[in-house]
């Protein structure tokens, strides 16, 4: 009953929009309205209000509004014929039939500005990670950097700065900058990269190599001789001080690491233990303290070393296990290009796909060594039972990070009526894209969902929170807007299309062609029908 009910939630609003479009528009240039009806079959309730008869009947699957003069051989009497839709001017005729598919394509916006009015906070800009080589790297700025201004448009959440960004490969944009209290401008080139969209489809982006994320001072050790291994330091440990000064960031480490020469040092460390118990494995982190003095031998050296590219742990029969990864590994390099940071080889090896690439990785008192990896494709399910791939590389790296509190949103409603238009227009162009690879043969007809889809994605919607219903909604309404316009007779596109083709003649199509079209049309959306419900007979009851 629950799925029944969220189903009904979200198919009525969404049929009650669209004929209310048809409904308004045909009262606006006085076409007489006879019904307005949601749901099909013999009426429920039914009143009539004025000339309209309004009705809800049994079969929510969709409803409809008659107009009077609807058909180009209805009969009408002669007292009304001026209030027939056959006899208004083109122009209104084009306004009452694309009415309902216009609101459905609107009301996402409303939707869309809902949702993103109940964000009461945002991620901010701020910069956490940088990564080394990379334009922002080249344009020197740093972690904890506040991104202000981009381009003199004021930015507000970390969510804004990646679009700015991503929209402008290879174009120098500049960047209003706060540290420490004082504001001033970098000039920053994003780097282009391919990155391909949820259809598939190859989109150039600007990449700025930032990160919202921050991590903690975590280190590695891969020599057994060095002075931190011989006080008992080991792979993980998060230092909290050097010589009694805090250290928070990895950043912070690495700056005092730098410093280091013959200067004893005297560090306050974590570790971690594991606790096992009935309700499952818990992490109790204990403080220690060493004290370390570099040596010549070592080149003064401490051997301690950000974490970022470790190796934590790696998975049974993967990709990094084959190849001969272990818990612990540094990975040095990628092909010929050093790393210093995870996202780097994640990076790396996402260009190179499932194709075979050379790492450079180092054990515990071991020399360097080469390994091959070629990265496998795997699919997983998300809750709406839609595939998606994913490259498994099979290693893991230590990621004790975490985010920047999120801040009170500067704007609520202009932030809300930007996103909802942004995020409209993205999904229009997705459904456009969606489109010309159907026509181009480039996505099967197997990716079509019916109503038997609508119905089992309603409830998972529902059981996540109005939130992710309001999205949902958004798109099946954005779905039905979109599939309504095009020219295929039945739909109300079909029908736009018959009054374009009238305005080209300058005279209307003649009943038989019009009752051939409506046969091809309807043998068009059967199929398509049929299509739909077998793909989700499979996806929703013959899947595991």
């Amino acid at each position: 009953m629950t799925q029944v009910l969220a189903f009904i939630l979200l198919i009525g609003p969404l049929i009650f929009i669209h004929e209310l479009g048809h409904l308004l528009a045909a009262k606006l240039v006085n076409v007489k309205v006879l019904r307005f009806s949601l749901g099909f079959g013999r009426p429920l309730a039914r009143i009539r209000i004025g000339e309209t008869e309004y009705c809800i009947a049994p079969i929510p699957l969709g409803g409809y509004v008659r107009l009077l003069g609807q058909g180009p051989d209805e009969d009408v009497s002669p007292q009304e014929e001026d209030r027939a839709l056959r006899s208004r001017p083109l122009w209104a005729r084009f306004f009452v039939l694309g009415a309902g598919p216009v609101f459905n394509l609107a009301l996402p916006l409303i939707l869309y500005f809902a949702f993103f009015l109940s964000h009461t906070v945002v991620g901010p800009p701020v910069i956490g990670t940088v990564l080394d080589d990379s334009a922002a790297a080249a344009a020197e700025l740093r972690a904890g950097d506040r991104v202000v201004e981009i381009e003199g448009e004021d930015v507000h959440s970390w969510h804004d700065m990646q679009t700015h960004v991503r929209a402008a490969p290879e174009r120098e944009l500049r960047l209003q900058i706060e540290r420490d209290g004082v504001r001033f401008d970098r000039f920053v080139t994003p780097r282009r990269t391919t990155a391909k969209d949820v259809l598939g489809e190859s989109i150039p982006r600007g990449l700025l190599g930032v990160y919202p994320w921050v991590y903690a001072p975590q280190i590695g050790i891969v020599d057994p001789a060095s002075p931190a291994f011989e006080e008992g330091l080991r792979t993980g440990d998060i230092i909290t001080s050097i010589n009694g000064e805090p250290i928070h960031t990895v950043e912070q480490l690495e700056r005092e690491l730098a410093k280091t020469r013959d200067t004893s040092l005297r560090l306050t460390y974590l570790r971690a233990r594991p606790a096992r118990s009935e309700l499952g494995t818990f992490l109790w982190f204990e403080s220690a303290h060493a004290r370390l003095l570099p040596r010549a031998e070592t080149r003064f050296a401490t051997g301690l070393q950000p974490v970022n590219t470790f190796v934590r742990a790696v998975e049974p029969d993967s990709p990094a296990a084959r190849a001969g990864l272990r818990p612990g590994d540094q990975i040095l390099m990628v092909g010929d290009r050093p790393i210093t940071r995870w996202e780097t080889l994640a990076i790396l090896l996402d260009r190179q796909g499932d194709a075979p690439v050379s790492l450079s990785v180092r054990s515990l008192g071991e020399a360097p060594r080469s390994v091959e990896i070629r990265q496998e494709t795997r699919t997983w399910r998300d809750i709406y039972r839609q595939e998606h791939s994913y490259l498994w590389f099979g290693a893991n790296p230590y990621a004790s990070r975490h985010l920047p509190p999120p801040e009170p949103i500067r704007g609520r409603f202009t932030y809300a009526a930007r996103s909802a238009i942004d995020e409209t227009l993205s999904m229009l162009q997705m459904m456009w894209t969606s489109l010309r690879q159907l026509v181009t043969l480039q996505r099967g007809v197997d990716e079509l969902s019916s109503v038997v889809g609508i119905f089992n994605v309603a409830g998972t919607a529902a059981e996540q929170g109005p939130g992710e219903f309001l999205l949902l909604m958004a798109l099946i309404s954005m779905n039905l807007g979109f599939v309504n316009l095009l020219p295929i007779p039945i739909l109300d596109g079909g029908h736009l299309m018959f009054f374009t083709l009238e305005a080209i003649r300058r005279r209307p199509l003649g009943q038989r062609a019009r009752e051939v079209a409506s046969a091809i049309g309807l043998i068009i959306i059967l199929a398509l029908l049929l299509i739909a419900l077998r793909n989700d007979v499979i996806r929703f009851w013959l899947t595991p």
